[in-house]
């Protein structure tokens, strides 16, 4: 019997270091990752964070030796998503794709339990840029132009954006707000919702991402670009900038792509994590599907991504919501 009792009690002491260990070398940080890796993208299939978060986590299983699950859970701009992270562990076995401005715009607007002190900035994988744009048969010639005539006819210069809380949206209102010109806000699902919108004559202008999806439409000449919201021209769109122009706040629609995890992630986790994307913003088949005109030249990284979110926060938080 004495003997069965040391049997037993030997087998459940060998269990519990089983146990003990199984856990120990999917949370230790030094071992990361030793288990599957959730990336939860905050939109549906098909779209530019959507294409950003398959092509990383494709790159991220050949180099972190891990498979990498990609879900698509949307809703609510982003909240669903971020709120399905932050209920997560918070040890980077559970990541979410962001967009910026549109993340903090929507925590700006809304009361959705969480601010950018929730989440751990990990790195950025695409920036697009934005544009306003017209028909091409539009009546105007220039940005001056139809600014001239938005100020003489207030509730005339109806402008098209692919979200009522999202990047596009908020600039627009800024434009109001800075330099007095009234523009309205209709906004759509999309942008080819927008797109639609512009060719069929119901909206006068579009402020809208000059992503893969809107390109086409913009080189046939089926849209003319009459200002892109950049620092510097763009080197495929023959367009000035806002700043250019003399509208030099301008330059804060460009939408960044990146990742984030539950604030409280171990460093080495976050270290290990962004040193993966570093690796795959240069690698020349992730560049390739990502379109290189969308990759930005020099890595942005976690301290990066912190600055970014900050710095959109002071932007936009008076014209959250609209």
């Amino acid at each position: 019997m004495k003997r069965l009792r040391l049997l037993a009690a030997g087998l459940a002491a060998g269990l519990l270091l089983a146990a003990c260990g199984q856990g120990s070398g999917s949370g230790d940080p030094e071992t990361y990752p030793s288990d599957q890796i959730r990336l939860i993208v905050p939109y549906v299939a098909g779209g530019p964070t959507d294409i950003a978060a398959r092509t990383l986590g494709r790159y991220m299983e050949a180099d972190l030796g891990q498979s990498v699950v990609v879900e698509n859970l949307p809703g609510a701009s982003g909240t669903t998503a971020y709120q399905e992270m932050l209920s997560a562990d918070a040890d980077g076995y559970t990541l979410s794709m962001t967009a910026l401005p549109t993340a903090v715009l929507n925590y700006l607007s809304n009361d959705v339990g969480y601010t950018r002190e929730d989440f751990a900035p990990v790195g950025v994988i695409t920036q697009v840029p934005s544009a306003l744009v017209v028909p091409a048969a539009s009546p105007y010639a220039d940005l001056e132009a139809l600014f001239a005539d938005a100020r003489a006819n207030p509730q005339k210069v109806t402008v098209a954006t692919p979200g009522a809380t999202n990047t596009h949206a908020a600039e627009t209102r800024r434009i109001t707000q800075l330099y007095d010109v009234p523009l309205t806000v209709v906004p759509f699902n999309g942008n080819q919702e927008v797109l639609t919108a512009l060719l069929g004559g119901n909206t006068v202008a579009g402020f809208v991402n000059v992503s893969q999806d809107m390109l086409p439409s913009i080189e046939n000449g089926d849209l003319r670009v009459l200002a892109v919201g950049t620092q510097e021209r763009l080197p495929y769109i023959d367009a000035p900038t806002f700043v250019e122009q003399g509208y030099p706040e301008l330059t804060q629609s460009t939408t960044t792509f990146g990742v984030i995890a539950p604030a409280g992630t171990p460093e080495p986790v976050i270290a290990r994590l962004e040193e993966t994307m570093r690796a795959a913003s240069s690698d020349p088949e992730v560049v390739k599907a990502l379109d290189e005109r969308y990759v930005p030249e020099e890595f942005l990284g976690s301290a990066d991504l912190a600055e970014l979110f900050a710095q959109t926060e002071e932007t936009f938080r008076d014209v959250a919501g609209g």
